[in-house]
This record gives structure tokens, C-alpha cells and sequence, in this order.
């Protein structure tokens, strides 16, 4: 028997405490609840400041937690264990419960418990989140997402995700949801359904605003300035930029009307929606014309007085816009003295890769030259959130610690809050991508075949120093504690593939760089399969990464006995992925099935970006071989770079791919390519164009 003793009127306590008393089920243990120790069970006592007292009887331990801190203390006494869970606030309990549930998982009862003291290293931990209504992006692979994201079940399960992996902030971004929230009261017509089914909408944005505040998760609402619904444009201004009608550039489009509009709107939501935290809108798209400082005054005088104007205060994320001077931004937001303090300052890391390099090389709009106007001097009000966009791996498993661990190392600076989380060209909702006749299907959403992603960064962005045991541990429990290991040890030597290629090809917005499919695309899409990164392609980007030297870089210092000393060269490159290839096929192979059909769909992840790496090496050393002969007319160079490309090198690589992911995927609606559908087997016919470029191809004349 274990004694539960804890805050009962704490709704996120109590959510850790449902997940505990499963855990102890789990065990063969029962439990009962009680407001004072028991001395003939074992206890579990969880203390928090917000009763008197409490953490003085503990040694004064709250003085060395912060915000969403705990501490794990286990007292033995005549044969029975008592855990004190103590903390500073709920949301620090909460988590200490949650430790102890993993723990009790891993040492199977009490007495393995192990003591500790954990503070969040980011009181910002967030994860972006695109909703399919009046979406930024438009696409079949949004439109198919609309029935599961209305479903308060599929939230109950994402948000519980989120508390149990550390989480503390939902980021839901559409360009006007207004129109799906309220009526506003000046502008009824703005909003195009019926008082029952905006009732319903209503009823389900409460809830899952609800849910959120329960597990202690913030949510905001991320919106973009001047657009309109379309109801509004039909009924009150024809040449007004709806959300349905709008191009994302173009001459700003504003009146009086337009900006009570929105002002009341949002105000309206603050007041009607108790339970939102915040809201943000972007200074971009839809702005042309107006100057920096135009765009702040127009954000000010519709978002900030709409804020003022509510009766609560909301909290706000403001979004650096681009190619504008970080001072201008800075001025608005340290002048600011209304907004709870700190606003929250989102930068995108490496533009729309954050799987690239660890180091800032490139922002939204430009390089990274000047960005330090954002920290230096140090901010006054606000704190900076990297933005890290996954826009390079939406289907393949992916899990690399040590990368997390290098990005938060690198990037972790005082004047830093947190992260974002998430992409702008995937919802992790309904997964369309994987078949649902195979017997590998045994989820119910994208996400959580994602899960080992989430854990990883939710659970390194609270405490970085999180061992790769908790990770193996996870694994263990699901596939057999020897499979743990080395399963995500193939996780992350094979995970390095997808950053080496952002590292090693220049990377912009979205769409240039689709990293599991070898893909870079531009606005034309598919563009009868010139997305698929050729090998001239290759030949003519340049690396992101400093320290990488391009193909044609160091083609040209060979030829010339330059040093390549201290500079990653193309052919190391290859190496490294060969390696990192091979290491984690190895361990795959040394990995029984267990029976487990999603084991052996987890082993079919790795086997792909294991392919994906040795057709990326073969394919940086023929690009080698190829300017070696184009520079120099060396025939076996030529000779050399086909035998890289053709099989049993590159050519069998993909083919391999497309056996082991034709085996449980289907072909899927994918943003970077319009209307055209994905799959690896879809670009085998670019494979084998590379073959037709370097035999056609001729030495330079010199």
C-alpha cells in the first residue's frame, strides 16, 4: 500500500497524480489518498510553497528552486519509504511527479528511488503548431488534417504529450482564426456561421484552451496583421485582403475600418476566451509599402490597444520581422511598459532549417550579420526564442540527443527564454503518410509515431543534462530493455544525414531544402522533377556551415595545393556519413523483431536515412571525381564519378530506399510539391539523370 498525500485542488497536481496512481497499478501496488503521512505504509508526499509551511519543514529547499523547479527527497523509516516531492509552484510538482513516474517505471518500486534537484534551463519550451483553418500554407496535406484537429480527443492526447515531455507552450498559428472564435459585435457579418455552429467552434476553443491551462501549458494565438476574413471583404470592404483571396506578398491594404476591425476582434477573443495566455501577429507579409516604423505604429494601434481595451492583460510573442534593423524592433518593444514581463522575441535559427548546423549562419531575410543588436546590450524586457523549424523530415523517425544537446549549448545564453518547436509545412495530427492496411500501424497520430522527437527536445530543453539512459530507457520499455541502447544509438548516428545536407547546401525559406526526400524546391513545386537535388546541384550550392568547404572549393585548392587544414572537406563529409551509415545498420541488424510490428516499422526509419547517407556520400564523392575531370579533362575521373553514381553505389542506395519505404508508406500530399504527390520511387527517373550528366558532360577549357 503507498499513501498519496498532495495539493487536491491543484488541476495540474492532479493530472500528474492520475498518471502516478497508473504507474503504481502498473506495479502491483495499491494506493490510497490522505491529507497526513502514514507511518505503517510507504508515502509519496508532494509540498508545494503554495501552502505554509511546507518547505520549511524541508530544510528551506525551496530556496534553491526556481519557477517549475523540484526536488526528489527519499526518507526511510522502520522499513518504509516516504518520497517528498517538493517544488515552488504547481507546474515544479507536477514534473516531480512525473520524474517519479519514470522512475518508479525504471527500478520498479519505491526504494530505487533516486534523489535529485531539477530546474528548467528555459522557462520558454514551446512547440509551434499550424492550425488547418485559414492556414498560412495550403495544401491537400492541411485539408485532410481538419476533422482530427477539431477533435478535443486528439488534443487531450497531444497535450498530454506535451506536460508529460516537459512542454510549457502551445503556439497555434493561422492567418485570421477570428471568424471561428467570435462574433465580433460591430462587424457581425465578418463571421460566417450561424450562432449555433459558431456556439460549437466556441465551445471547442474553450476546451481545449481549458485542457492546456489544467496541464500547466500556456497557449497563444499567432495570427498575421492586416488580413481580413473573407466574409468581411464580401461585406464590408470588396478590396480588402481576405484570408482566402491573398497572395503572402504584396502592397499593404489598411483603412479605419479595417483596423477597428481587428482592434475589436481582439479584444473580443481576450475577453471571451479567460483561458488563452497570449496572442502574437507578424510585421510581414501583406506590409509592402508601408517602412518599419509604419508597420509597429499599425501593430500598435490595432494589437496593443486591442490589448489594452480587454479586461485582463495577455502576455505576447513578438515576432522579429525581417530585414529591419533589430534596434527599431528593440525601441518598440523596451518602450512598451503594458505587456507582463518578458515578451517573448522570436527569431527563426539557420532561416526555416534549424537541422543544419548548430551555429546561427543564416536569419529570416538574410545573413546573421548585425542580428546582435537583438542582445547586446542585454535585453530589458524581453528574452529571445529560437525558432527551430523542422521544414526537412516529416515522415522518417528522426532522434539525434547530441545535436539538442550542441544547440542548446551553443545558443543557450542568458538573454535567451527558449524554443520553438515545430513546422510550418506538417501537422502532427492525422498521418496520412504511412499505409493503415500495414500491421506497423498501431497509433493513433502522427505525433506520437513521432514521440521519441518530441521526448528528446521537450525533455533537453527543461534539463540539458538529461542522460541518453532516459532515452534508452523509453525505448527499452517499449521494445525490450536490451533494445534500448542500441536502438537509439542507430538513431543517432544515422540521424546525422539530413544536418550534414542543410549544413553543406544553401538553405532559404521552406521549401529549398526537403532533406529526407533530397529535395530543394522553389515556387514552382515539382517542376517536372527538378526538385530533386541533382548532382550539378550540388556543384553549384554553398555550404551554410563555415567550416564545410563546397565541392568546387576544394577541387580548386587540390588543384592548386591549397591547405584545406581546419575545413571540412566533401570527401571527410562522405566518410563521416558512410560511417554513421553503416554503424546504424550494423545495430539494426544485431536487433531482434520481438515481435513488435512498430519495432520492426522504427528499424525500417533508421535503414532509410542509413540509405540516405550512403547516397548522399556516393554522391559528394562523384561530384568530386566530376569536377576533377571537368577542371582537368582527366578521363578517369569521369570514369570514377559514374562508378560513385551507378550500382552497386548510389543507384542500389536508392533503390534500397525505395524497397524499404515503399514497404509501409504511400504516396502523400507534401507542401514543397503543389499538387504532386511524394514518394522516393517518384524521383528514381533524377537518380539516373545525374548518370546522362556526367557522361554528356565536357572539360572546361582552361
Amino acid at each position: 500500500m503507498i499513501t498519496l498525500s498532495y495539493p487536491e485542488q491543484s488541476s495540474m497536481i492532479k493530472f500528474a497524480v492520475e498518471n502516478l496512481k497508473t504507474v503504481i497499478a502498473e506495479l502491483g501496488e495499491t494506493w490510497n489518498v490522505s491529507l497526513n503521512e502514514n507511518p505503517n505504509t510507504h508515502n509519496i508526499i508532494i509540498l508545494t510553497n503554495n501552502e505554509d509551511g511546507n518547505m520549511s519543514n524541508k530544510s528551506n529547499v525551496g530556496q534553491h528552486l526556481s519557477s517549475e523547479g523540484f526536488q526528489i527527497r527519499l526518507e526511510v523509516k522502520q522499513g518504509k519509504s516516504t518520497v517528498y516531492i517538493l517544488a515552488c509552484d504547481e507546474s515544479g510538482a507536477k514534473y516531480g511527479i512525473l520524474e517519479l513516474c519514470e522512475q518508479l517505471q525504471n527500478n520498479g518500486g519505491l526504494s530505487g528511488v533516486k534523489e535529485c534537484m531539477i530546474n528548467p534551463k528555459f522557462s520558454f519550451r514551446a512547440l509551434k503548431f499550424n492550425l488547418p483553418w485559414s492556414s498560412y500554407r495550403q495544401n491537400e496535406s492541411f485539408e485532410v488534417q481538419k476533422e482530427t484537429v477539431r477533435d478535443l480527443e486528439f488534443w487531450k492526447s497531444f497535450l498530454d504529450m506535451m506536460a508529460e515531455n516537459r512542454y510549457n507552450v502551445l503556439t497555434l498559428w493561422s492567418m485570421h482564426p477570428f471568424p471561428y472564435m467570435i462574433k465580433p459585435k460591430n462587424f457581425p457579418e465578418a463571421t460566417p456561421f450561424t450562432d449555433e455552429e459558431l456556439a460549437d467552434w466556441k465551445e471547442f476553443w474553450a476546451s481545449l484552451f481549458c485542457m492546456a491551462k489544467d496541464r500547466g501549458i500556456e497557449t497563444y494565438l499567432v495570427t498575421w496583421n492586416i488580413f481580413v476574413s473573407e466574409s468581411f471583404r464580401e461585406n464590408y470592404d470588396s478590396n480588402a485582403v481576405s484570408d482566402k483571396k491573398f497572395y503572402h506578398n504584396g502592397n499593404s491594404y489598411s483603412t479605419d475600418q479595417i483596423k477597428q476591425y481587428n482592434r475589436e476582434c481582439v479584444t473580443q477573443l481576450i475577453d471571451e476566451y479567460p483561458d488563452l495566455t497570449g496572442l502574437s501577429t507578424s510585421l510581414g507579409e501583406r506590409m509592402e509599402g508601408m517602412t518599419p516604423e509604419e508597420r509597429q505604429e499599425w501593430v500598435e494601434d490595432v494589437y496593443y490597444q486591442g490589448m489594452k481595451d480587454a479586461n485582463r492583460p495577455v502576455k505576447y510573442i513578438y515576432r522579429a520581422p525581417f530585414t529591419i534593423d533589430p534596434s527599431i524592433t528593440r525601441d518598440a518593444i523596451e518602450k512598451n511598459d503594458f505587456m507582463p514581463e518578458p515578451v517573448w522575441l522570436e527569431l527563426k535559427f539557420n532561416w526555416s532549417h534549424a537541422y543544419s548546423t548548430p551555429k546561427l549562419r543564416i536569419t529570416h531575410g538574410g545573413l546573421s550579420d548585425g542580428i546582435e543588436g537583438y542582445w547586446d546590450p542585454d535585453p530589458k524586457n524581453y528574452k529571445v526564442t529560437w525558432m527551430a523549424r523542422n521544414e526537412d523530415f516529416f515522415t522518417l523517425r528522426w532522434a539525434q540527443p547530441d545535436f539538442i544537446r550542441e544547440h542548446i549549448k551553443e545558443n543557450g545564453h542568458d538573454y535567451v527564454g527558449g524554443y520553438f518547436i515545430g513546422s510550418e509545412c506538417f501537422i502532427p495530427a492525422y498521418d496520412y503518410s504511412h499505409s493503415r492496411e500495414s500491421d506497423h500501424f498501431q497509433w493513433s497520430y502522427a505525433f506520437e509515431k513521432h514521440w521519441l522527437y518530441y521526448m528528446l527536445w521537450g525533455r533537453l530543453l527543461f534539463d540539458p543534462s538529461t542522460p541518453n539512459e532516459v532515452f534508452e530507457n523509453a525505448l527499452g520499455r517499449r521494445y525490450g530493455q536490451s533494445n534500448g541502447r542500441p536502438l537509439l544509438e542507430a538513431y543517432s548516428s544515422v540521424s546525422k544525414m539530413p544536418l550534414a545536407l542543410a549544413s553543406s547546401f544553401l538553405i532559404l525559406w521552406d521549401f529549398t531544402l526537403y532533406a529526407e526526400g533530397f529535395l530543394s524546391t522553389d515556387t514552382k513545386g515539382y517542376n517536372s522533377g527538378k526538385a530533386f537535388i541533382s548532382l550539378e546541384d550540388l556543384l553549384n550550392t554553398r555550404p551554410i556551415e563555415s567550416t564545410y568547404l563546397s565541392i568546387r572549393n576544394y577541387v580548386d585548392r587540390i588543384i592548386n595545393k591549397e591547405s584545406t587544414e581546419g575545413f571540412v572537406t566533401p570527401i571527410q563529409l562522405a566518410d563521416t556519413l558512410e560511417r554513421d551509415s553503416q554503424h546504424g545498420l550494423e545495430l539494426i541488424a544485431s536487433i531482434s523483431n520481438h515481435n513488435s510490428p512498430v519495432l520492426c516499422c522504427e528499424k525500417a526509419d533508421i535503414k532509410a536515412w542509413a540509405l540516405l547517407g550512403l547516397y548522399f556520400a556516393d554522391k559528394l564523392r562523384a561530384g568530386v571525381s566530376y569536377q576533377m575531370f571537368v577542371k582537368t579533362g582527366d578521363e578517369s575521373e569521369r570514369q570514377k564519378a559514374l562508378q560513385w553514381l551507378e550500382a552497386p553505389n548510389a543507384l542500389k542506395h536508392w533503390d534500397d530506399l525505395i524497397e524499404v519505404t515503399s514497404s509501409h508508406y504511400v504516396e502523400q500530399p507534401l507542401m514543397h510539391l503543389d499538387d504532386t504527390q511524394f514518394s522516393w520511387e517518384k524521383f528514381r527517373p533524377q537518380v539516373l539523370e545525374d548518370i546522362d550528366f556526367v557522361r554528356s558532360a565536357k572539360k572546361v577549357s582552361i
